[in-house]
């Protein structure tokens, strides 16, 4: 075989290190103009995990961010549901306690009567309250509206559904911060065997429209007392979406404050320093210009010792 001479060895020698040179320039090239200098697994190979773990804890948050801001939406539109509720309530106890007062008449209460028939069905009306086509407070079968108005049930409605709610929002600790409630929870709840309870409004405001059409003066006192008690119960229950309000206003400063923590890690890792990676590149086309102007010199027939005298 016979041994490379020692200018082939240097040429090669030099056209390996410009090479070098080469891809070194075009790399830091490419990071300054992607922004990135991880662009890929193997620009990183052992930086790759942590960017995969942490993007995929952004993802997440994000994730639940978003599920924030629906329900955050929906317990807005329930918290003033549930006020324009009571308002509606309040008018009704204003109507019984005219019923109540011994100056009305039969045909008084009659138009009281009717009054109170359109309380129940704005009410019914504000039970089947969507957001985004879902019925908020229909539970686990919020595309159906959970109540219709049918003025010959003993509590004025007619369930259109089974209301269970098991939908909750979960925060990246595993704590619930919200679960709805349903139509029946607020309007209608009922003992353990099916009978409304006291808190039960659809039931005092059917038994005040009976008690003014018959004009049952006593019926209607009854119906007043239930009243105030529903009114005082779905109070509570506004209550209860105030609480989750503020709740949920909590998580979503804490989701965002998390995200802006992931991608400054992110970015520490993967984005380019812009003013490390331009003095690099400058350096590197310095030293480019610098083999080739020797190289040049070298060809020309100078050796490395002409330059020590």
């Amino acid at each position: 075989m016979t041994p490379l001479g020692s200018a082939t060895i240097g040429t090669a020698w030099f056209l390996n290190g410009l090479a070098n040179l080469q891809q070194q320039e075009t790399q830091t090239q490419i990071e300054l103009s992607s922004g990135y200098q991880i662009n890929d697994a193997a620009d990183s190979p052992a930086q790759t995990p942590a960017l995969i773990q942490l993007g995929s804890t952004l993802a997440a948050v994000q994730g639940y961010q978003t599920n924030l801001s629906n329900v955050q939406t929906e317990a807005s539109t329930a918290d003033q549901a549930l006020g324009s509720s009571i308002s509606l309530i309040q008018n009704a106890v204003t109507l019984a306690s005219q019923g109540a007062s011994s100056t009305a008449t039969a045909a008084t209460n009659q138009t009281l009567a009717a009054n109170v028939q359109s309380i129940q069905q704005q009410l019914i009306a504000i039970s089947n309250t969507t957001v985004a086509g879902r019925a908020i407070f229909g539970g686990d079968q919020d595309q159906s509206p959970p109540y219709q108005y049918n003025p010959a049930s003993a509590t004025g409605v007619d369930s259109l559904t089974l209301q269970t709610s098991s939908r909750t929002i979960v925060n990246t600790q595993g704590q619930t911060v919200y679960q709805p409630l349903t139509a029946q929870q607020i309007f209608d709840p009922v003992d353990a065997t099916g009978a409304p309870t006291a808190n039960n409004t659809f039931a005092a405001l059917q038994s005040l429209v009976t008690a003014l059409q018959t004009n049952d003066q006593p019926g209607i006192a009854n119906a007043l007392t239930s009243l105030q008690t529903a009114s005082t119960y779905v109070g509570q229950q506004q209550a209860y979406y105030g609480v989750s309000e503020q709740r949920l206003a909590t998580e979503q400063n804490t989701a965002a404050n998390q995200i802006t923590a992931l991608q400054v890690r992110i970015g520490d890792i993967r984005d380019t320093n812009v003013a490390q990676a331009a003095t690099e590149l400058t350096q590197e086309s310095t030293d480019q210009s610098a083999a080739l102007g020797a190289e040049a010199l070298i060809s020309n027939g100078k050796t490395l010792f002409s330059y020590l005298g």
